[in-house]
């Protein structure tokens, strides 16, 4: 688990995203995501598909 986290944050900084923004966000809407559409939440897509 932690490993992931560890690449999470990795990936945001790739990215150039706030991973405290990015990790708030996910924890926010992964209950109400549909399984499909998970990989909108990873952090390279991300700011593609947040809410405005």
């Amino acid at each position: 688990m932690t490993a992931a986290m560890y690449s999470f944050m990795a990936s945001c900084k790739k990215n150039k995203i706030n991973e405290f923004d990015w990790l708030k966000d996910v924890f926010e809407r992964i209950q109400s995501h549909k399984q499909k559409d998970l990989y909108q939440l990873l952090p390279s897509n991300w700011q593609e598909y947040r809410p405005k």
